[in-house]
C-alpha cells in the first residue's frame, strides 16, 4: 500500500471497454451500455454521508486509460474505487496501472463480481491494487473513506487488503437488510445520454433507464454467481413509485427496465408493486421489462403485470434437454417452459428467451435440441450464447476441480465468442470444438430469425424508421455471417 493516511476524497470508475469488446463487430451495433447502478448506489450512500465522490464511466465517455488517470491525478481523488467484471479484467488492470502511475499516493480499490468471487486472487494479479470490496459496496466504501489510516482497515468488514505480512482478509459483511436504508443511485453523477440497453429490450428508440427493485435469488443455478446472496431482498413499494417517477420528471422517460434477480418470485410483492402502478396511473405513463423465470408465473400474476404496464419478459430457459436441465439445477422442466410461454403470450407480453450452447457434457444433438425447441418455443427475441464458467459459480468450481478450465486469461470470458472471433474460451465439453460451437452460435440465430414466419412477424411491428433500420441491420448481419462460413468451408475444400 502506497500512503499510510488519506482523506475523503473518491472517484468510483469503470473501466474502457467498448462495444467491440463485448459482442464483436458485427453484433457490437445490438449491444447495450446500462447504467453502472453499482456504483451509482455506492455514490448517492456517500453523498449521504457527505462524502465527495464522483463517478467516471469510461466505457460510456470513449476516454482511453490514460486520460481516465490523468484526470484522477488533476483533480487530486485520493481513494479510487474501480468496478471488475471478469471480462473486464485486462481493461481494469491497464487501467489502475495508469492511475498507479500518475497518482501513486491514491488508494485502490477493487469491487464488482469478479472481484467478490475471487478477492485474494484479484490482489494478487493486479499488484497496483490496495483493497477489494467484497459484496455489497454501500457501506464498505463508506468506511475505508471514513478510516483516519490505513491501520484502520481491520475494522472495516467485507474487505481484503494488502498489509505488511501479505493479503488479510476481514469477517464478511451480512447484507443490507433493509434496502431502503441506502440513497436511490446518484443517477445525477452519470453521462444519462451515452446509456442504451440491448435493442431487443427497448420499445423503438426511446431511451430505457434500468431501476434494481430488488437483490438476491434463492435459486440455485450451476452457472450464475450470487454476489447479493440467496435471500430475496426488495425496497418498499412506495420507494420504488417514487423513484420511477423521479425518473418520469427527470428524464420524461416512457419506459423503464425492473430489474431484480428473478421479479416473480415473491407473489406478494409482485401484486403489491403492480397495483400501485396501476392504482397511481404510472401504467399509463411507462412501459416496462423485466426478467423472470418460467415457475413463477401464472396467468393471473401475468394478466396484472400487463394491467401494470409489462410490454416484455425475459425468460431463461437455457436448453431443450432436461438431462442439461437437471445437471445445471434449473429446477424447471421443459413442459413448464412451454406452459410459461403459452400463457406469457395469451396476455399479450412479448418474451425474450435465453439460451446457452457448450453446457458441461452436452453433446451436438443436445445443442441442435436446444435451437430447435426455441424455435418451438418462438419468443419475439432470442438470444443464444457460449456457456462461459464464471468465477463464484458452482459450475467454474466443478470444472476446475476436475482440472478442465482451459484458460485463466479472463478477457477470454465472453459468451458472444462465437461473434469475436475468439481462438481460446474457458471451457468445450468433450467431444466438442471451439470452432463448432462458434458456428453453432451464429448458426442458431440464423435458424431462429431467418424464417419467414419470423421475418413477417417482425415487419408486422415497425412502428418507426429507427425498427425498419435495426431490422435491417439484423438481417444483413445474418446474411453476412451465412456467407462467409461458405467461403470458409469453400476454401477448405479446394
Amino acid at each position: 500500500m502506497k500512503t499510510n493516511t488519506y482523506e475523503k476524497s473518491v472517484v468510483l470508475v469503470t473501466p474502457p471497454i467498448t462495444l467491440i469488446d463485448r459482442y464483436g463487430k458485427d453484433m457490437q451495433k445490438f449491444g447495450g451500455l446500462s447504467e453502472p447502478l453499482g456504483l451509482a448506489y455506492i455514490a448517492g450512500y456517500l453523498e449521504s454521508k457527505r462524502i465527495p465522490v464522483r463517478i467516471i464511466d469510461a466505457a460510456a465517455e470513449g476516454l482511453s486509460s490514460e486520460t481516465v488517470a490523468q484526470q484522477i491525478a488533476d483533480s487530486g481523488d485520493n481513494i479510487v474505487g474501480v468496478t471488475l467484471l471478469t471480462t473486464t479484467f485486462r481493461s481494469v488492470a491497464q487501467l489502475i496501472k495508469s492511475v498507479r502511475s500518475k497518482n501513486p499516493a491514491c488508494l485502490i480499490v477493487i469491487g464488482g463480481p469478479h472481484a467478490s468471487a475471487l478477492p485474494e486472487r484479484t490482489l494478487q494479479e493486479m499488484p497496483e491494487a490496495d483493497i477489494v470490496c467484497i459484496g455489497e459496496g454501500e457501506l464498505t466504501m463508506a468506511e475505508i473513506a471514513s478510516c483516519q489510516d490505513v491501520s484502520q482497515l481491520p475494522q472495516v468488514k467485507g474487505i481484503c487488503y494488502r498489509n505488511e505480512s501479505g493479503i488479510a482478509r476481514t469477517p464478511d459483511r451480512p447484507f443490507i437488510r433493509e434496502l431502503d436504508s441506502i440513497p436511490p443511485p446518484a443517477r445525477h453523477l452519470l453521462p444519462i445520454a451515452k446509456y442504451h440497453l440491448t435493442a431487443s429490450r427497448v420499445s423503438g428508440d426511446a431511451f430505457c433507464p434500468t431501476i434494481i427493485v430488488a437483490r438476491g435469488c434463492p435459486f440455485r443455478c450451476t452457472y450464475c454467481s450470487r454476489t447479493f446472496g440467496r435471500t430475496f431482498r426488495a425496497h418498499s413499494i412506495e420507494r420504488i413509485i417514487s423513484e420511477i417517477r423521479g425518473l418520469i420528471d427527470a428524464y420524461d422517460v416512457k419506459q423503464v427496465n425492473i430489474e431484480a434477480d428473478t421479479l416473480t418470485v415473491k407473489k406478494s410483492f409482485l401484486r403489491d408493486l403492480c397495483t400501485a402502478m396501476i392504482d397511481s396511473g404510472i401504467n399509463r405513463l411507462i412501459q416496462w421489462t423485466c426478467e423472470s423465470r418460467v415457475d413463477t408465473v401464472d396467468e393471473e400474476s401475468l394478466n396484472l403485470m400487463k394491467r401494470a404496464g409489462c410490454w416484455q419478459i425475459s425468460y431463461g430457459v437455457e436448453t431443450g434437454s432436461q438431462r442439461l436441465l437437471d445437471l445445471i439445477n434449473k429446477g424447471v422442466t421443459l413442459k413448464q417452459v412451454e406452459d410459461a410461454f403459452r400463457m406469457t403470450k395469451k396476455t399479450g407480453i412479448t418474451i425474450r428467451g435465453f439460451f446457452m450452447l457448450g453446457l458441461p457434457t452436452e453433446t451436438r444433438k443436445e445443442s441442435m435440441a436446444t435451437i430447435n425447441f426455441a424455435k418451438k418455443l418462438d419468443p419475439l427475441w432470442a438470444q443464444f450464447t457460449i456457456t462461459v464458467p464464471y468465477p463464484g459459480t458452482k459450475m467454474f468450481e466443478d470444472l476446475e476441480a476436475q482440472g478442465k478450465i482451459r484458460t485463466y486469461d479472463w478477457s477470454c470470458y465472453n459468451t458472444w465468442s462465437g461473434w469475436k472471433g475468439d481462438k481460446v474460451i474457458p471451457f468445450v465439453a468433450e467431444g466438442r470444438t471451439i470452432e463448432d460451437l462458434s458456428e453453432l452460435q451464429k448458426k442458431a440465430l440464423r435458424s431462429f430469425y431467418l424464417r419467414p414466419a419470423v421475418v413477417w412477424k417482425f415487419l408486422k411491428t415497425v412502428h418507426s424508421i429507427h425498427d425498419l433500420e435495426k431490422y435491417a441491420q439484423g438481417f444483413m448481419v445474418l446474411v453476412k455471417s451465412a456467407v462467409n462460413i461458405q467461403n470458409r468451408h469453400s476454401n477448405a475444400t479446394k
